[in-house]
Protein backbone atom coordinates (compact mmCIF):
# COMPACT_ATOMS: atom_id res chain seq x y z
CA UNK A 1 0.00 0.00 0.00
CA UNK A 2 1.00 3.67 -0.54
CA UNK A 3 0.87 5.19 2.66
CA UNK A 4 2.06 9.04 2.03
CA UNK A 5 -0.79 9.93 0.14
CA UNK A 6 -3.31 8.87 2.58
CA UNK A 7 -1.76 11.13 5.37
CA UNK A 8 -3.86 13.91 6.27
CA UNK A 9 -2.72 17.58 5.15
CA UNK A 10 -1.89 18.90 8.76
CA UNK A 11 0.94 16.04 8.74
CA UNK A 12 2.97 17.93 6.03
CA UNK A 13 3.84 19.85 9.01
CA UNK A 14 5.75 17.34 11.47
CA UNK A 15 8.58 16.53 11.57
CA UNK A 16 11.23 14.32 13.87
CA UNK A 17 12.17 16.61 16.64
CA UNK A 18 16.17 17.62 15.68
CA UNK A 19 17.34 16.76 19.29
CA UNK A 20 15.21 13.62 19.91
CA UNK A 21 17.26 12.24 16.60
CA UNK A 22 20.59 13.55 18.51
CA UNK A 23 20.13 11.32 21.50
CA UNK A 24 20.02 8.33 19.44
CA UNK A 25 23.91 9.96 18.43
CA UNK A 26 24.27 10.92 22.03
CA UNK A 27 23.79 7.72 23.45
CA UNK A 28 26.83 6.04 22.53
CA UNK A 29 29.53 5.21 24.90
CA UNK A 30 32.13 7.69 25.58
CA UNK A 31 30.10 10.40 24.16
CA UNK A 32 29.97 13.82 26.41
CA UNK A 33 26.43 15.54 25.87
CA UNK A 34 25.35 18.73 25.49
CA UNK A 35 22.91 18.06 23.88
CA UNK A 36 19.39 17.16 24.99
CA UNK A 37 17.64 19.05 27.87
CA UNK A 38 18.02 16.24 30.55
CA UNK A 39 18.35 16.32 34.27
CA UNK A 40 21.16 14.25 35.65
CA UNK A 41 20.16 10.79 36.25
CA UNK A 42 22.68 10.69 39.24
CA UNK A 43 20.46 12.81 41.17
CA UNK A 44 17.17 10.90 40.66
CA UNK A 45 15.91 10.41 44.26
CA UNK A 46 15.30 6.59 43.54
CA UNK A 47 15.81 4.72 47.17
CA UNK A 48 12.89 7.40 47.48
CA UNK A 49 11.01 6.94 44.80
CA UNK A 50 10.82 3.17 44.97
CA UNK A 51 9.80 3.76 48.92
CA UNK A 52 6.62 6.04 47.68
CA UNK A 53 5.97 3.72 44.71
CA UNK A 54 6.01 0.71 47.49
CA UNK A 55 3.43 2.70 50.07
CA UNK A 56 1.14 3.56 47.30
CA UNK A 57 0.45 0.24 46.49
CA UNK A 58 0.64 -1.09 50.00
CA UNK A 59 -1.69 1.64 50.94
CA UNK A 60 -4.17 2.38 47.97
CA UNK A 61 -3.03 0.13 45.44
CA UNK A 62 -6.63 -0.42 44.37
CA UNK A 63 -7.43 3.24 43.41
CA UNK A 64 -3.59 3.82 42.54
CA UNK A 65 -4.08 1.53 39.34
CA UNK A 66 -8.12 1.80 38.54
CA UNK A 67 -8.73 4.52 35.89
CA UNK A 68 -8.89 8.07 37.26
CA UNK A 69 -10.09 11.49 36.77
CA UNK A 70 -9.78 13.40 33.59
CA UNK A 71 -8.85 16.55 35.48
CA UNK A 72 -6.17 14.41 38.03
CA UNK A 73 -6.08 13.23 41.42
CA UNK A 74 -8.19 15.59 43.77
CA UNK A 75 -5.32 15.60 46.36
CA UNK A 76 -2.59 16.86 44.26
CA UNK A 77 -4.55 19.49 42.38
CA UNK A 78 -5.54 20.57 45.78
CA UNK A 79 -1.46 21.09 46.71
CA UNK A 80 -1.04 22.77 43.40
CA UNK A 81 -4.10 24.98 43.82
CA UNK A 82 -2.10 26.07 47.37
CA UNK A 83 1.19 26.27 46.58
CA UNK A 84 0.23 28.30 43.69
CA UNK A 85 -2.08 30.73 45.62
CA UNK A 86 -1.31 33.91 47.09
CA UNK A 87 -2.57 36.76 49.38
CA UNK A 88 -4.23 38.41 46.49
CA UNK A 89 -6.25 35.74 44.24
CA UNK A 90 -6.81 32.03 44.80
CA UNK A 91 -6.33 29.61 42.76
CA UNK A 92 -8.79 26.47 43.04
CA UNK A 93 -8.87 23.33 42.15
CA UNK A 94 -11.18 23.76 39.36
CA UNK A 95 -8.15 25.85 37.90
CA UNK A 96 -5.85 22.85 37.73
CA UNK A 97 -5.91 20.02 35.76
CA UNK A 98 -2.89 17.45 35.86
CA UNK A 99 -0.92 16.18 32.24
CA UNK A 100 1.00 14.07 31.10
CA UNK A 101 4.01 16.05 31.23
CA UNK A 102 4.05 19.96 30.27
CA UNK A 103 4.33 19.00 26.59
CA UNK A 104 0.69 17.44 26.08
CA UNK A 105 -0.32 20.86 27.76
CA UNK A 106 1.37 22.16 24.51
CA UNK A 107 -0.76 19.94 22.05
CA UNK A 108 -3.67 20.52 23.93
CA UNK A 109 -3.44 24.03 23.86
CA UNK A 110 -2.74 24.29 20.05
CA UNK A 111 -5.94 21.98 19.62
CA UNK A 112 -8.54 23.82 21.99
CA UNK A 113 -6.75 27.53 20.67
CA UNK A 114 -5.50 27.39 16.93
CA UNK A 115 -7.60 27.54 13.98
CA UNK A 116 -4.67 27.73 10.76
CA UNK A 117 -3.97 31.12 9.99
CA UNK A 118 -4.35 32.95 14.04
CA UNK A 119 -1.54 34.59 14.51
CA UNK A 120 1.21 33.06 17.70
CA UNK A 121 3.72 35.69 19.08
CA UNK A 122 7.08 33.73 20.05
CA UNK A 123 10.44 34.89 21.42
CA UNK A 124 13.06 34.40 18.53
CA UNK A 125 14.97 32.16 19.05
CA UNK A 126 12.09 29.45 21.03
CA UNK A 127 11.40 26.26 22.40
CA UNK A 128 11.45 23.64 19.25
CA UNK A 129 9.21 21.01 20.92
CA UNK A 130 6.16 24.22 20.86
CA UNK A 131 6.88 24.52 17.30
CA UNK A 132 6.33 20.92 16.82
CA UNK A 133 3.33 20.81 19.04
CA UNK A 134 1.44 23.93 17.37
CA UNK A 135 3.03 23.58 13.61
CA UNK A 136 0.06 20.64 12.37
CA UNK A 137 -2.82 23.93 13.59
CA UNK A 138 -1.19 25.73 11.22
CA UNK A 139 -1.29 28.83 12.82
CA UNK A 140 1.24 32.08 11.46
CA UNK A 141 3.83 32.15 13.86
CA UNK A 142 5.55 35.44 14.60
CA UNK A 143 9.01 35.90 15.70
CA UNK A 144 9.64 38.78 18.10
CA UNK A 145 13.54 40.24 19.55
CA UNK A 146 15.06 39.27 22.43
CA UNK A 147 17.98 40.56 24.95
CA UNK A 148 19.41 39.89 27.97
CA UNK A 149 16.13 41.22 29.76
CA UNK A 150 14.22 38.78 27.84
CA UNK A 151 11.40 39.32 25.13
CA UNK A 152 11.61 42.79 23.81
CA UNK A 153 8.08 44.00 24.44
CA UNK A 154 8.39 47.16 22.75
CA UNK A 155 7.61 45.35 19.28
CA UNK A 156 4.22 44.09 21.06
CA UNK A 157 2.30 46.96 20.91
CA UNK A 158 1.66 47.21 16.58
CA UNK A 159 1.52 43.12 16.38
CA UNK A 160 -1.33 43.06 19.03
CA UNK A 161 -2.91 45.67 17.20
CA UNK A 162 -2.96 43.08 14.26
CA UNK A 163 -4.40 40.83 16.01
CA UNK A 164 -2.97 37.43 17.68
CA UNK A 165 -4.54 35.04 19.30
CA UNK A 166 -1.40 33.65 22.13
CA UNK A 167 2.07 34.74 22.75
CA UNK A 168 4.02 31.92 24.07
CA UNK A 169 7.01 32.96 26.54
CA UNK A 170 9.59 30.50 29.23
CA UNK A 171 9.99 33.59 31.20
CA UNK A 172 12.59 31.78 33.75
CA UNK A 173 15.80 30.56 32.17
CA UNK A 174 13.99 30.35 28.68
CA UNK A 175 15.10 27.12 26.33
CA UNK A 176 17.56 28.38 23.87
CA UNK A 177 19.33 31.10 25.41
CA UNK A 178 18.76 30.48 29.04
CA UNK A 179 17.74 34.23 29.62
CA UNK A 180 15.21 35.58 32.07
CA UNK A 181 12.29 37.99 31.29
CA UNK A 182 13.24 40.51 33.96
CA UNK A 183 10.23 42.35 36.19
CA UNK A 184 10.06 45.87 34.60
CA UNK A 185 9.46 43.78 30.89
CA UNK A 186 6.47 41.38 32.50
CA UNK A 187 4.71 44.29 34.41
CA UNK A 188 4.92 45.71 31.18
CA UNK A 189 4.30 43.05 28.98
CA UNK A 190 0.92 42.32 30.88
CA UNK A 191 -0.33 46.31 30.81
CA UNK A 192 0.87 45.98 26.93
CA UNK A 193 -1.14 42.74 27.00
CA UNK A 194 -4.39 43.99 28.76
CA UNK A 195 -4.30 47.53 27.41
CA UNK A 196 -4.43 49.59 30.69
CA UNK A 197 -0.82 51.59 29.64
CA UNK A 198 0.68 51.73 26.68
CA UNK A 199 4.36 51.14 26.11
CA UNK A 200 6.86 52.27 25.79
CA UNK A 201 5.29 55.64 26.61
CA UNK A 202 7.42 56.92 23.05
CA UNK A 203 5.76 54.90 20.80
CA UNK A 204 2.82 53.79 22.11
CA UNK A 205 0.51 56.25 20.63
CA UNK A 206 1.52 54.98 17.55
CA UNK A 207 -0.20 51.48 17.65
CA UNK A 208 -3.21 50.79 20.20
CA UNK A 209 -6.15 52.88 20.61
CA UNK A 210 -7.57 51.13 23.92
CA UNK A 211 -7.51 52.72 27.08
CA UNK A 212 -8.11 51.99 30.63
CA UNK A 213 -11.47 51.58 30.84
CA UNK A 214 -11.32 48.37 28.09
CA UNK A 215 -12.79 45.06 29.68
CA UNK A 216 -10.42 42.35 28.65
CA UNK A 217 -12.82 39.52 26.91
CA UNK A 218 -12.56 36.19 28.70
CA UNK A 219 -9.99 33.52 27.01
CA UNK A 220 -13.35 31.26 26.32
CA UNK A 221 -14.25 33.57 23.76
CA UNK A 222 -11.38 32.94 21.64
CA UNK A 223 -11.45 29.18 21.99
CA UNK A 224 -10.64 27.73 18.22
CA UNK A 225 -14.13 27.85 17.27
CA UNK A 226 -13.88 29.12 14.07
CA UNK A 227 -14.77 33.05 14.36
CA UNK A 228 -13.45 35.79 16.36
CA UNK A 229 -14.72 37.53 19.79
CA UNK A 230 -16.99 40.24 18.70
CA UNK A 231 -16.11 43.05 20.56
CA UNK A 232 -16.23 46.57 20.55
CA UNK A 233 -13.05 46.37 23.41
CA UNK A 234 -9.21 45.52 22.35
CA UNK A 235 -9.45 41.45 21.38
CA UNK A 236 -7.43 40.05 24.37
CA UNK A 237 -4.23 38.01 23.46
CA UNK A 238 -3.63 34.76 25.74
CA UNK A 239 -0.27 34.66 27.20
CA UNK A 240 0.98 30.79 27.18
CA UNK A 241 3.27 30.88 30.54
CA UNK A 242 5.82 27.98 30.66
CA UNK A 243 7.55 27.36 33.65
CA UNK A 244 9.26 24.13 33.30
CA UNK A 245 12.48 25.24 35.00
CA UNK A 246 11.61 28.32 37.02
CA UNK A 247 12.37 26.39 40.77
CA UNK A 248 15.92 26.35 38.94
CA UNK A 249 17.52 29.28 40.17
CA UNK A 250 21.61 29.44 40.84
CA UNK A 251 21.73 33.53 41.14
CA UNK A 252 19.92 36.51 41.49
CA UNK A 253 16.26 37.16 42.86
CA UNK A 254 13.34 34.90 42.34
CA UNK A 255 10.56 36.76 40.29
CA UNK A 256 6.79 36.43 40.56
CA UNK A 257 5.21 34.55 37.95
CA UNK A 258 3.13 36.27 35.09
CA UNK A 259 -0.08 34.62 36.05
CA UNK A 260 0.91 35.90 40.17
CA UNK A 261 1.10 39.06 38.74
CA UNK A 262 -2.10 39.18 36.32
CA UNK A 263 -4.31 36.94 38.08
CA UNK A 264 -7.50 38.22 40.53
CA UNK A 265 -10.53 36.55 42.05
CA UNK A 266 -13.93 37.70 40.22
CA UNK A 267 -17.10 37.39 41.02
CA UNK A 268 -17.85 34.08 42.41
CA UNK A 269 -14.10 33.93 43.34
CA UNK A 270 -13.57 32.73 39.83
CA UNK A 271 -10.23 33.00 38.66
CA UNK A 272 -9.60 35.93 36.15
CA UNK A 273 -6.45 36.33 33.93
CA UNK A 274 -5.23 36.50 30.70
CA UNK A 275 -2.43 33.87 31.53
CA UNK A 276 -2.07 30.22 31.26
CA UNK A 277 0.10 28.82 33.52
CA UNK A 278 1.96 25.59 32.43
CA UNK A 279 4.67 23.75 34.89
CA UNK A 280 5.84 20.15 35.79
CA UNK A 281 8.11 18.07 38.26
CA UNK A 282 10.10 16.44 35.04
CA UNK A 283 12.53 19.03 36.00
CA UNK A 284 13.05 18.69 39.49
CA UNK A 285 11.99 15.12 40.78
CA UNK A 286 12.07 12.88 37.52
CA UNK A 287 10.68 13.11 33.63
CA UNK A 288 10.39 9.09 33.75
CA UNK A 289 6.85 9.76 35.21
CA UNK A 290 5.77 12.62 33.09
CA UNK A 291 2.98 14.50 35.50
CA UNK A 292 3.05 18.45 34.58
CA UNK A 293 -0.02 21.01 35.74
CA UNK A 294 -1.93 23.36 33.83
CA UNK A 295 -3.00 26.34 35.85
CA UNK A 296 -6.32 28.30 34.08
CA UNK A 297 -9.47 30.39 34.50
CA UNK A 298 -12.43 26.76 34.56
CA UNK A 299 -13.97 27.70 31.57
CA UNK A 300 -10.18 27.12 29.92
CA UNK A 301 -9.79 24.04 31.83
CA UNK A 302 -13.33 22.26 31.40
CA UNK A 303 -12.31 22.91 27.68
CA UNK A 304 -8.80 21.28 27.94
CA UNK A 305 -10.57 18.59 30.17
CA UNK A 306 -12.76 17.76 26.62
CA UNK A 307 -9.89 17.25 24.35
CA UNK A 308 -7.59 15.51 27.01
CA UNK A 309 -10.31 12.78 27.49
CA UNK A 310 -10.18 12.29 23.76
CA UNK A 311 -5.95 11.73 23.92
CA UNK A 312 -5.21 9.88 26.56
CA UNK A 313 -8.36 9.36 29.47
CA UNK A 314 -6.02 10.69 32.15
CA UNK A 315 -2.71 10.71 32.66
CA UNK A 316 -1.16 7.63 34.95
CA UNK A 317 -3.09 7.71 38.48
CA UNK A 318 -0.09 5.60 39.42
CA UNK A 319 2.42 7.97 38.66
CA UNK A 320 0.39 11.15 40.04
CA UNK A 321 0.13 9.23 43.31
CA UNK A 322 3.50 8.78 43.57
CA UNK A 323 4.11 12.14 42.89
CA UNK A 324 2.03 12.93 45.57
CA UNK A 325 3.69 10.47 47.86
CA UNK A 326 6.98 12.41 47.06
CA UNK A 327 5.24 15.85 47.91
CA UNK A 328 3.81 14.38 51.15
CA UNK A 329 7.55 12.66 52.77
CA UNK A 330 9.18 15.62 51.67
CA UNK A 331 11.02 14.68 48.99
CA UNK A 332 10.26 17.59 47.08
CA UNK A 333 11.19 20.03 48.84
CA UNK A 334 14.68 18.77 49.64
CA UNK A 335 15.80 18.00 46.08
CA UNK A 336 15.34 21.56 44.52
CA UNK A 337 17.94 23.03 46.49
CA UNK A 338 20.13 19.45 46.29
CA UNK A 339 19.47 20.28 42.42
CA UNK A 340 19.93 24.40 42.65
CA UNK A 341 23.66 23.63 44.46
CA UNK A 342 24.65 20.67 41.39
CA UNK A 343 23.14 22.23 38.63
CA UNK A 344 24.53 26.02 39.95
CA UNK A 345 28.05 24.19 40.27
CA UNK A 346 27.87 22.81 36.70
CA UNK A 347 26.73 26.00 35.42
CA UNK A 348 29.55 27.81 36.95
CA UNK A 349 32.02 25.12 36.02
CA UNK A 350 30.41 25.57 31.98
CA UNK A 351 30.55 29.13 31.77
CA UNK A 352 34.39 29.43 33.08
CA UNK A 353 35.22 26.21 30.76
CA UNK A 354 34.06 28.22 27.80
CA UNK A 355 36.04 31.28 29.22
CA UNK A 356 39.40 29.28 29.16
CA UNK A 357 38.63 27.15 25.80
CA UNK A 358 36.89 29.07 23.00
CA UNK A 359 38.79 31.81 20.62
CA UNK A 360 38.05 35.10 20.56
CA UNK A 361 35.13 35.98 18.72
CA UNK A 362 32.32 33.94 20.54
CA UNK A 363 29.96 35.33 22.93
CA UNK A 364 27.35 33.64 25.34
CA UNK A 365 24.07 33.94 27.51
CA UNK A 366 24.79 33.38 31.28
CA UNK A 367 21.84 32.20 32.97
CA UNK A 368 20.60 32.79 36.51
CA UNK A 369 19.38 29.18 36.18
CA UNK A 370 17.55 26.56 34.33
CA UNK A 371 20.02 24.41 31.95
CA UNK A 372 21.01 25.93 28.91
CA UNK A 373 23.18 28.63 27.52
CA UNK A 374 23.05 29.87 23.79
CA UNK A 375 26.70 30.46 21.97
CA UNK A 376 27.66 32.93 19.04
CA UNK A 377 29.96 31.79 17.13
CA UNK A 378 31.63 34.13 13.98
CA UNK A 379 29.29 34.20 11.05
CA UNK A 380 31.35 32.18 8.75
CA UNK A 381 31.34 28.92 11.37
CA UNK A 382 29.62 26.27 9.38
CA UNK A 383 27.29 24.73 12.25
CA UNK A 384 26.62 21.28 10.47
CA UNK A 385 30.46 21.00 9.73
CA UNK A 386 31.16 22.25 13.33
CA UNK A 387 28.71 19.30 14.73
CA UNK A 388 30.23 16.43 12.43
CA UNK A 389 33.84 17.67 13.59
CA UNK A 390 32.52 17.38 17.20
CA UNK A 391 31.13 13.86 17.05
CA UNK A 392 33.92 12.90 15.76
CA UNK A 393 35.36 13.94 18.91
CA UNK A 394 32.53 12.42 20.94
CA UNK A 395 30.69 15.83 21.85
CA UNK A 396 27.75 16.50 20.92
CA UNK A 397 25.39 20.08 20.97
CA UNK A 398 21.81 21.40 19.48
CA UNK A 399 22.78 23.59 16.11
CA UNK A 400 20.77 26.77 17.18
CA UNK A 401 19.25 27.20 13.97
CA UNK A 402 16.13 25.05 14.46
CA UNK A 403 15.54 27.70 17.21
CA UNK A 404 15.11 30.51 14.93
CA UNK A 405 11.53 31.22 13.06
CA UNK A 406 13.63 34.07 10.74
CA UNK A 407 16.37 31.97 8.84
CA UNK A 408 18.67 33.41 11.70
CA UNK A 409 20.94 31.29 14.16
CA UNK A 410 22.71 29.71 11.78
CA UNK A 411 26.51 30.49 13.81
CA UNK A 412 24.53 29.47 17.30
CA UNK A 413 24.45 26.10 19.25
CA UNK A 414 22.67 25.53 22.66
CA UNK A 415 24.90 24.02 25.22
CA UNK A 416 23.22 21.68 27.86
CA UNK A 417 24.70 22.18 30.95
CA UNK A 418 22.91 19.95 33.67
CA UNK A 419 23.24 16.32 32.79
CA UNK A 420 27.09 15.74 32.64
CA UNK A 421 29.30 15.97 35.57
CA UNK A 422 31.53 19.50 36.12
CA UNK A 423 34.39 16.37 34.83
CA UNK A 424 32.87 16.34 32.15
CA UNK A 425 31.60 19.68 31.05
CA UNK A 426 35.42 21.00 31.50
CA UNK A 427 36.89 18.09 28.94
CA UNK A 428 33.34 18.23 26.66
CA UNK A 429 33.99 22.62 26.24
CA UNK A 430 37.73 21.81 25.98
CA UNK A 431 37.27 19.36 22.77
CA UNK A 432 34.38 21.34 21.44
CA UNK A 433 36.93 24.68 21.48
CA UNK A 434 39.92 22.76 20.18
CA UNK A 435 37.82 22.19 17.71
CA UNK A 436 36.29 25.82 17.07
CA UNK A 437 40.18 26.89 16.70
CA UNK A 438 41.27 24.25 13.74
CA UNK A 439 38.20 25.40 12.16
CA UNK A 440 39.05 29.46 12.63
CA UNK A 441 42.74 28.89 11.67
CA UNK A 442 42.03 26.59 8.77
CA UNK A 443 39.46 29.08 7.31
Amino acid sequence: MKWQPLFAERTTQMRRSTVRELLKVTAQPGMISFAGGIPAPELFPVPEVAQAAANVLQRRGEQALQYGETEGVAELRDWIAARFSRAHFQVRPENVMIVTGSQQALDLIGKVFLNAGDRVLVENPTYLAMLSAWRPMMPAFVPLPSDTDGLCVDALSPLLRAGAKLIYLVPNFQNPQGITLSLPRRRQLLECINGRRLVPSDVAQTFLSAGSGDIPVPCSKLLATGKRATTSHKPQTIIIEDNPYGELRYSGDPLPHLLELDAANGAGGELETCVIHLGTFSKVLIPGLRVGWVIAPAEVIDKLVQAKQAADLHTSTLCQHVILELIRNGVLERQIPRLREAYGLRRDTMLSALAAHFPDGTTWTRPDGGMFLLVTLPPHIEIGFLLKRALARNVAFVPGDDFHLDGQGRNTLRLNFSNATPERIEEGVKRLGGVLVEMLRTG
